[in-house]
């Protein structure tokens, strides 16, 4: 995925078919695009920045889809890649927890 993401027209695609899952809030619309694009089992190997042994989910593309769909987003187009990346670490946290 990661790599077919390289292509700008899949990327674009892509980054408008995950901002159409929208939600009412930052944490809401993270919720629901985090939960369409990444497994529960997968989520447990990454966080935000690579800590205690995960991988870094920052340097990603898929980073970049997200932050994309966010920005394109009526309810969430307001806000800067520092709030993107709190409500990102704080899904990763709970990601224990979900199955």
């Amino acid at each position: 995925m990661c790599a077919k993401l390289g292509d700008a027209e899949f990327n674009s695609a892509i980054v408008a078919m995950v901002a159409d899952i929208g939600g009412t809030s930052l944490d809401d619309s993270v919720r629901r695009m985090m939960a369409f694009i990444i497994t529960s089992a997968l989520s447990l190997q990454y966080n935000l920045f690579g800590h205690r042994g995960k991988k870094k989910f920052r340097d990603l593309p898929l980073f970049n889809v997200i932050y994309g769909a966010l920005k394109r987003n009526t309810s969430t187009k307001d806000i800067n890649q520092k709030e993107a990346e709190a409500a990102l670490s704080k899904w990763f946290t709970g990601a224990r927890d979900r199955d």
